[in-house]
């Protein structure tokens, strides 16, 4: 039952996502037709990139969570199980990614303690890791869109009362799983490498939206502070469980860490092609996948 609130949840999300994408083109099209027009085809040649080789590294990322686990797959099965999976997170039901990806594991007779325990890691160094840089550098060049952000929070969220008992909550679960916290603040613990592959990863999707702003605006933005909102829409996005791979609201905080500088129209636009290219980023991925896939099969069936 919880099941399928949560998947007409995510198909009502689509729906008014779409709605609101057609009534903007409608009411906006001559506009956003202008706003293309001024994108550079090398700017967007570099953004498209910078997000292939994003997904590239969260290839990495999925492979040094195996390996953490002393699971080696090879990073080029890593790629396609990784890739020819992505495509169910727009599927409504929010699961349909991890089941293509436990079914490839299961084939390739991982077991399901390591399944469960490298999908966990995984995820957690991609959205902590997101979360802390978004943080980190926002309160560095823009502190004031996080206070706008808990300002817009009920209020009862942010009361002191409530707080504290979150805090007492959170207390109390990590006292009654201790040994479950220990265990697993151990294994989760970033590597040198991971940190490095998880930094660059923000460093690169970033960039790809940070360069696609500078045609419009005649004061500088600040390539830090795009990262880190970025990173920190990415995070959120990824929370809201009914919004499929976070789309529409990662493109909303974008918007709005971008109105200081740019006209909500322009913010709008500009943050839609930044997922347009990311989503097509992620086909095209999935048709190398296929193919690697077909040939790594044929090599096997001749040797």
């Amino acid at each position: 039952m919880q099941q399928r609130l949560k998947s007409l949840l995510k198909l009502i999300w689509w729906l008014l996502v779409l709605t609101f994408v057609s009534l903007f083109l409608y009411k906006n099209l001559n506009a956003t037709l202008e706003i293309v027009s001024k994108l550079p085809l090398m700017v967007i040649t570099v953004a498209f990139l910078a997000i292939v080789v994003a997904k590239v590294l969260l290839v990495l990322v999925m492979h040094l969570a195996l390996s953490r686990y002393r699971i080696d797959l090879g990073y080029l099965r890593c790629f396609t199980i990784y890739n020819i999976t992505q495509l169910g997170k727009y599927i409504p039901g929010s699961i349909w990614q991890y089941v293509g990806r436990i079914t490839l594991y299961k084939e390739a007779k991982i077991d399901n303690a390591d399944i469960r325990d490298t999908l966990l890691l995984e995820t957690f160094w991609v959205v902590f890791s997101a979360l802390m840089i978004g943080v980190c550098l926002i309160l560095l060049t823009q502190h004031s869109l996080i206070i706008e952000l808990i300002e817009k929070l009920p209020g009862y969220l942010t009361h002191p009362l409530t707080l504290g008992l979150f805090a007492a909550l959170i207390i109390l679960l990590a006292a009654s799983f201790r040994k479950t916290v220990q265990h697993y603040a151990k294994q989760f613990m970033f590597s040198p490498i991971a940190a490095l592959v998880v930094s660059t990863l923000w460093l690169c999707l970033g960039f790809s939206f940070w360069i696609t702003l500078l045609p419009y605006t005649s004061q500088e933005i600040s390539f830090i502070y795009i990262v880190g909102l970025y990173a920190l829409s990415y995070a959120l996005g990824f929370a809201v469980p009914f919004a499929p791979a976070g789309i529409g609201v990662r493109e909303a905080l974008l918007v709005m860490g971008l109105l200081p500088y740019l006209d909500a129209n322009t913010a709008i636009v500009l943050a839609t092609i930044n997922r347009l290219f990311y989503i097509i980023s992620e086909i095209l991925l999935v048709l190398i996948s296929n193919h690697l896939t077909g040939r790594i099969t044929k090599e096997g069936l001749t040797s």
